[in-house]
This record gives C-alpha cells, sequence and structure tokens, in this order.
C-alpha cells in the first residue's frame, strides 16, 4: 500500500504542475480583441450630444474583473459608433474600411459586437433590407475568424403597431442568424422601455431612444455576461 499512496501522491503533484503550466499560457496567452461597431448606441450618444459613455468602456471593465480577473484572459476593445449612420447607407463601407487598415490585419478581431437597425427603422427602411445588410457587413469580420455577437434592436419611447411590427421582424430575422461563429444577445428584451418602472426608466433611459450614462452601463454589462457566458462554455 505504501507503493500505491507514492504513486497516487506523484500523480497529483504531475497534475497540479499541469494545472500550473495551463495557467501560465493564459496569462501569457494573446489577448482577446473585440470591435463594437454601430450607430449612436454603440457610441455612447447622451445629453443631445455633449455627452459619449460607450458601452465598451464597462463591458471591458467587467469582463476583466471576472474572466480576466481569474488571470485566464486579457482584452483589447475598439469602439466604432457613428450617430445618425444606418445599416444600409454607411456601416458596410466602414467595416470595409476597418478591414483593410494594416493593424487590422496584423491583429484581427476575435470578436465583433454589432448593433445598429435603429435608424433605418426609422426611415421605414425594410426589417428584411436591413437584415441583409447585417449579413453582409459581418461577413466580414467571420471571413478572417472573428466570431459575431449581434444584439437586438431596442424599444424607443414612440410606440406604433407599425414599429413594433417591423423592429420585432428584424429581430426575429437576427435571432434565427444561424451562420457558424454567430451569437445572439436580446437586448430588446433585457431592456424594454415601456414595460419598465417609471423610476428605472428614468435612470436608464436619456431621450426616449438613447440610454443614459447608467443605461450604457447596463448595455455594457449584458454584453460582458453574454461574452463571459460563450467564453466559458
Amino acid at each position: 500500500m505504501p507503493n500505491a499512496r507514492v504513486y497516487i501522491l506523484k500523480a497529483v503533484s504531475r497534475a497540479l504542475q499541469t494545472l500550473s503550466k495551463m495557467a501560465d499560457l493564459f496569462r501569457t496567452s494573446t489577448p482577446i480583441h473585440i470591435l463594437c461597431f454601430g450607430d449612436s448606441l454603440t457610441k455612447g450618444y447622451s445629453m443631445h450630444g455633449k455627452n459619449f459613455t460607450p458601452y465598451s468602456a464597462t463591458m471591458k471593465k467587467t469582463l476583466e474583473e471576472t474572466i480576466g480577473g481569474r488571470g485566464e484572459l486579457s482584452f483589447i476593445v475598439d469602439t466604432d459608433g457613428v450617430s445618425g449612420q444606418f445599416v444600409t447607407n454607411g456601416f458596410r463601407e466602414r467595416m470595409a474600411s476597418l478591414y483593410s487598415a494594416n493593424q487590422i490585419r496584423e491583429c484581427p478581431y476575435d470578436w465583433v459586437v454589432f448593433l445598429g437597425g435603429t435608424n433605418d427603422l426609422a426611415y421605414s427602411i425594410s426589417p428584411n433590407k436591413i437584415y441583409d445588410e447585417t449579413k453582409a457587413i459581418t461577413d466580414i469580420p467571420l471571413a478572417t475568424g472573428a466570431r459575431v455577437l449581434l444584439l437586438t434592436v431596442p424599444e424607443c419611447s414612440a410606440k406604433s403597431a407599425k414599429l413594433d411590427q417591423v423592429r420585432g421582424a428584424l429581430n426575429g430575422l437576427l435571432k434565427d442568424d444561424a451562420r457558424d461563429g454567430v451569437f445572439l444577445l436580446d437586448l430588446h428584451a433585457k431592456i424594454p422601455y415601456h414595460d419598465m418602472p417609471e423610476k428605472e426608466s428614468e435612470e436608464i433611459w436619456d431621450d426616449g431612444l438613447h440610454f443614459t450614462p447608467a443605461g450604457y452601463e447596463r448595455v455594457g454589462n449584458l454584453v460582458a455576461q453574454r461574452l463571459a457566458e460563450i467564453l466559458s462554455g
């Protein structure tokens, strides 16, 4: 039996050494490069354009404090949001321009977090056209091996059956996206406008369309939680 005990102790020691080496590999691994891409909701617009609080800042902080805090991963985050821009007019050119830059070719994104469509819907552009363009835009990072997290389009203060219908149709198309490497966060369900208690709504929503800094912080936490869930899976 003493020999068996020695054997077990040696096996445990080897296992601990292996785990230690794996931890070192995690700590020294290449950082995960994330792009947060979209319109004013990605830029963090509030107070009529006097203040910008991108959700990406909170997302990075939360990821670092959870996954990164265990010494497993580190993160580099870029934010590219243009206020007022349409998915169907400007997004694809912007994404193509990003991916033509030497810096991105040398250090490509591992993840692209995509949020867009609010402006298109406001100008009655069809859900199918918005979704087709979303696919074309996100095919660019997917072709380089990146993964994409699609965010559904959130509510706003405007309430109409027509708007609800077309927004629901677009979000349904996003939810049904079955391309390899594509994941979803249902932001529409996570941060409602009309079903939120009044006090909470005042804290989260700025002007009926954009979020307050506290609202963007909530978005950032939600995105970080979803990414952590995927990365840990």
